[in-house]
């Protein structure tokens, strides 16, 4: 069989670059050489598209931003489906110059954050009908907005923590009347949390009205929408993976380990001195210390959330348990979780190579049944056109 051409997507326009580089290296490993082609793409964080090579491979690449990408090649997406593939960016524009292509078969998206997990990739990829991993345009959108998501979550009885939000017109104009809401509608400790961005980046625990304030004005540097959370006091963090199209599948669950009352991004990627395994090197407890009737509720949130929002693919979903497990909040999803989340589904006996090799097939799966949609109606409304005046009766 013809191998196929996959793209691997890393980088990007978003403070969780560097994490993206991390999972974007990991998948493009755990590939299988015999029946992929792979073509290592990586966006700049100035947004400029980059054809890799072998290189690309090795985490040192990238000690040095701007030196990967010396006189390397860049490329655009073809917005036109009959192409399908990327097109190597022109130096110099002639009408009678022909483009240079590279065929995809496959995009492997492997984004965190702005531009990459929440929709907007997605939706050139939908444009370019090439198949790709991951959750769809509107699912990736719901996903990374942490307070929308947890209005559909509540929605369908799965419970959420107390939070309000607002965006950052509204806390420029009117910063007392929104602290004193706060106070009043939320009892201290809160969490304050941009609200469309991950990796803790920007999240803040605040104890009174000073530490809110500033807990805002940081929050506020990463998005112009922040959600404020009640504090579940000595929850345990418990996060799950699922997989699939519908019917799911779901992975063991993992209590993760912080250093402080926040797990911090140098928690999740930076702690054992091991940066270069993503979130795979993160302290945690597999499987988590929880009750049977605890991992089962947690199961049937997940898989609930997951096919309400319109899941596809791969997502971590994490929980907060009360210390006695008596109740469970769902707390975000993360539709592109770091590492691929491959650590949950190793302790279920799938490997990374046949993880990212299911992946690929839902996509596919999926692309092939969007195939079959009715996408224009073989119809003609300007053929009876009888000029700027319309046809005459």
């Amino acid at each position: 069989m013809k191998k196929l051409r996959a793209a691997v997507l890393f980088g990007g326009r978003s403070p969780e670059h560097e994490v993206s580089i991390i999972t974007g290296i990991q998948v493009m490993n755990a590939l299988d050489k015999n029946k992929y082609d792979v073509l290592p793409v990586y966006i700049a964080k100035d947004g400029r598209w980059v054809k890799g090579d072998t290189t690309f491979y090795l985490p040192e690449t990238f000690r040095n931003l701007e030196a990967a990408v010396s006189n390397k090649k860049s490329l655009l997406i073809s917005s036109n489906p009959n192409t399908k593939g990327l097109i190597q960016e022109p130096q110099t524009f002639s009408l009678s110059k022909s483009f240079n292509s590279e065929r995809i078969d496959i995009f492997f998206p492997t984004f965190h954050g702005r531009y990459g997990e929440d929709g907007a990739i997605q939706g050139l990829f939908e444009i370019s009908g090439i198949p790709y991993t991951g959750c769809d345009v509107e699912t990736s959108a719901i996903g990374m907005d942490k307070v929308i998501s947890k209005r559909i979550a509540k929605s369908i009885g799965v419970p959420v923590l107390k939070d309000i939000w607002f965006n950052k017109e509204d806390w420029v104009k009117n910063r007392l009347s929104l602290l004193v809401k706060v106070i009043k509608d939320i009892s201290f400790p809160v969490f304050v949390k941009p609200a469309r961005l991950g990796s803790s980046i920007g999240v803040s625990k605040a104890r009174s009205q000073g530490e809110l304030k500033n807990a805002l004005d940081v929050a506020f540097f990463y998005d112009t929408k922040v959600v404020i959370e009640e504090s579940l006091e000595n929850a345990k963090e418990i996060n799950i993976s699922v997989l699939g199209n519908n019917p799911y599948e779901v992975s063991v669950c993992e209590q993760p380990v912080s250093s402080s009352e926040i797990l911090s991004f140098k928690d999740k990627y930076i702690s054992n001195n091991s940066s270069s395994k993503g979130m795979a090197s993160s302290k945690r407890i597999i499987p988590a210390p929880i009750k049977p009737s605890t991992k089962s509720k947690i199961e049937d949130y997940t898989k609930k959330f997951f096919s309400e929002i319109g899941g596809q693919g791969i997502a971590r979903v994490d929980f907060l348990v009360t210390k006695d497990e008596r109740l469970v909040y769902f707390n975000e999803i993360n539709t592109m979780p770091g590492s691929v989340a491959f650590y949950l589904w190793k302790e279920t006996g799938m490997s990374f190579d046949k993880l990212v090799d299911k992946l690929i097939e839902l996509a596919i799966k999926r692309n092939d049944e969007n195939k079959k949609l009715i996408t224009t109606f073989k119809s003609n409304i300007f053929e009876g056109f009888g000029g700027a005046k319309g046809s005459k009766s």
